[in-house]
């Protein structure tokens, strides 16, 4: 059971955005569960679309795409690609 994800705000103002196209997800639950697992690291904030399949990411800090590939797959869902937006 996953807890309803919370709207997180960054500390600092935004240096990079990201699109990570996501296989797997298929209730609000789902996209709870990526929601967390992105917002928990630090400097990056997001906004998960169940309807696209994909996450909108934030970021205050440089952050590595293999820590957002991770936090995804530890969520149990599949990193489709990364794009820069």
């Amino acid at each position: 059971m996953s807890k309803k994800a919370k709207k997180k705000t960054l500390d600092g103002p935004v240096v990079g955005r990201r699109t990570i196209r996501i296989s797997g997800m298929h209730c609000q639950n789902c996209v709870n569960s990526v929601t967390n697992a992105l917002n928990s690291i630090d400097g990056v904030s997001a906004e998960v679309s169940l309807k696209d399949n994909c996450a909108e990411v934030s970021c205050d800090r440089p952050v590595d795409d293999i820590d957002l590939k991770q936090a995804v797959e530890k969520a149990g869902f599949e990193v489709v690609g990364i794009s820069q937006a």
